[in-house]
């Protein structure tokens, strides 16, 4: 008897019941194999059943369905996954790697097959792989990918998806340093062009390497541009409902000729309108306003609210407080070692906390736990590593937000000097 199953059977049966991982290993006999038919002509992969059940959360189900199945030979197919995909995928389960050869690199568009596979297998680290994958195959061939198949990734990949994150990173930063950005957003739909207004948004000022959207074409040799931001001028509000406009208005046939860029024209309007010059009512300006004129509660009750739109909103802080917004979790978290370097664990959940309980006398002990995850955040990772940019965004706009407490508590009405 065969066990047969096609790409929409595992699309339909990832539902179930996740079943607990299995202990492996190759100490132990496995004599049960099952045969993958890759592709419509069939080319045969043989797996280790426990193996491949110990790798795949989608055939741990499978296979939980069918354990009064005696059968030594299964026989599973594929239908629609390319063999280069499929071994690549096999390679990585037993191997852990999926470029074994610098100079021979996976292309762009098996990358992304490979991370859909992952996702619909739900292999064990298949999909961070594939993008540390991506990443490397960027730095060895000076490209980025073709604009189809950035709209592919976006039309067949869950919303929110690490990998149509990275790719709309990748984008956001071309249209903020080429001179062909208008035509390149042209060539966008309306949906994902909406989607990379709101991804721009979130970038920090940082030099960035003009990067070519044709995979074909190299990047130029250049000088970094610095990057423009359409957003800074705006408050945290008036920013997100600026992004939310990109999302409902924005289009590729919106843009007339000759525009330089459609996101900042977008949000031209707005820009123009609060660059204006303000009318002065009142002869002290708030940000000439010595700390000394406030009271320490004052300034924790700015302390608490800073903290609140920090977890609560909007987007970009959504996006910048991700990885510290609960304890690290050594083991789960894949950092066994993290407490051997991290002496003092800090992160925003644990300051919520404190805040709550009143424990915080001044700001300066607010403050004090605050930086604290940021030398946590260096102490453990190495210039370069993603956790090392993400802590240095979240530390620059931490520290631009909170020398505002004396314009914010000015016109919250505490400004005692009148």
């Amino acid at each position: 008897m065969s066990n047969q199953m096609t790409e929409n059977g595992a699309s339909e049966a990832a539902a179930p019941v996740e079943q607990p991982r299995p202990k492996f290993s190759w100490l132990q006999p496995h004599p049960i194999f099952a045969i993958i038919l890759v592709g419509p002509e069939e080319h045969p992969f043989g797996i280790q059943k426990d193996f491949l059940c110990a790798r795949s959360e989608f055939y741990r189900n499978y296979f939980a369905e069918r354990q009064n199945d005696a059968t030594v030979e299964h026989i599973l197919r594929l239908p629609s996954v390319p063999k280069e995909i499929f071994g690549l995928a096999q390679n990585f389960m037993y191997t852990g790697s999926i470029i074994t050869d610098p100079e021979n690199v996976p292309s762009y568009e098996s990358l992304v097959g490979l991370w859909k596979l992952g996702h619909t297998l739900g292999v064990d680290g298949l999909c961070d792989k594939t993008l540390d994958a991506m990443v490397e195959c960027r730095r060895l061939t000076q490209r980025i990918p073709a604009t189809p198949l950035l709209i592919q990734v976006w039309k067949d990949t869950p919303e929110g998806s690490s990998i149509r994150i990275l790719l709309l990173s990748w984008a956001a930063e071309y249209m903020r340093s080429s001179d062909a950005r208008a035509e390149f957003a042209k060539s966008l739909p309306q949906e994902v062009l909406s989607e990379l207004v709101v991804a721009m948004s979130s970038f920090d000022s940082v030099p960035v390497v003009q990067a070519p959207v044709d995979a074909e074409t190299p990047i130029p040799a250049s000088e970094p541009r610095k990057n423009v931001h359409y957003l800074d001028d705006l408050s945290d509000d008036e920013a997100h409902k600026a992004a939310k406009r990109g999302r409902q208005s924005l289009g590729a046939a919106s843009l007339p000729e000759g525009t330089v860029d459609g996101s900042k024209q977008l949000l031209g309007r707005k820009a123009a309108r609060h660059s204006l010059p303000k009318v002065t009512k009142r002869k002290t300006s708030a940000a000439h306003l010595d700390s000394r004129n406030f009271t320490t509660a004052q300034k924790l009750d700015f302390c608490a609210d800073l903290l609140q739109r920090m977890l609560s909103g909007p987007g970009f802080w959504t996006r910048l407080v991700g990885p510290f917004k609960e304890p690290v979790e050594p083991a789960e978290d894949g950092v066994p070692d993290y407490l051997e370097k991290v002496k003092r664990p800090m992160d925003l959940g644990t300051i919520k906390v404190k805040m709550d309980n009143k424990e915080y006398a001044t700001e300066e002990e607010f403050t004090k736990d605050v930086r604290q995850i940021f030398d946590n955040c260096f102490t453990y990772w190495k210039k370069g590593d993603p956790m090392w940019a993400a802590g240095e965004k979240l530390q620059k706009t931490f520290e631009e937000k909170y020398s505002g407490m004396n314009k914010w508590i000015s016109k919250m009405g505490g400004d005692e000097g009148e």
